[in-house]
């Protein structure tokens, strides 16, 4: 709770000083989704605001439409795989939304341009409700159970990535993203978790990184 307090002060110090000292400077207003996440039935819908050429804020913020029901081929091939599967759970529904606040540095001279190297930094904050179905596979006449809870979720993020034009209002960026969850994403069912807002992992593997590969397609508003 301190770090994210300490983070949120120091954006919010930074925006401010960014705004009051650039006025005069020219603004770019953008709209994206990540196309990505669509197959992982994720709405993942973005607003970026550039200030000056070299910085830019991004609010993200989307929801998970029963993530189990979905393939997710980003996340399922970007991830590692191990045999312990998800440990006598049966997942039935994995829904929620998230939101997301940060910072892009770009590697770019004017705001003007559009294809550029960029990495970032964010917080995510993620609310996750989960259905399931638990057999004790040690106990072979054990009776199935049903259950269900939510699930808060905060977590740190970092992107690098590159930005290209692909007409004159509407241009792209792909990014690899890598989060770092706070401990409650242990309290998930199994071991196959998603977070919606971070991505996909196996964690029996003793993984703590979430990885996620984003493409926005951006539309300007300027």
């Amino acid at each position: 709770m301190k770090f994210r307090f300490l983070l949120f002060v120091f954006l919010t110090t930074f925006i401010r000083a960014e705004i009051y000292g650039q006025a005069k400077n020219v603004w770019r207003h953008e709209i994206g989704i990540n196309l990505l996440q669509i197959p992982a039935t994720t709405i993942d819908l973005s607003y970026n605001f550039a200030f000056k050429p070299r910085y830019s804020l991004l609010l993200n913020t989307g929801y998970t439409l029963n993530y189990a029901s979905s393939f997710d081929f980003a996340g399922f091939f970007l991830s590692p795989h191990f045999k312990c599967g998800n440990n006598g759970y049966s997942m039935k529904n994995q829904s929620g939304g998230f939101l997301k606040i940060g910072i892009k540095y770009n590697l770019r001279k004017a705001i003007e341009d559009n294809n550029y190297f960029f990495f970032g930094g964010f917080i995510t904050n993620s609310l996750i409700h989960e259905k399931a179905e638990y057999n004790n596979l040690d106990v072979p006449t054990s009776q199935n159970e049903y259950l269900n809870h939510t699930v808060f979720i905060w977590g740190v993020n970092g992107e690098i990535g590159y930005n290209f034009k692909i007409s004159n209002r509407l241009n792209s960026d792909f990014g690899v993203q890598i989060s770092l969850p706070s401990k409650e994403y242990t309290e998930m069912y199994g071991y196959r978790n998603y977070i919606p807002g971070m991505g996909y992992m196996e964690t029996c593997g003793g993984a703590k990184i979430f990885p996620m590969l984003v493409l926005n397609l951006k539309y300007s508003l300027k």
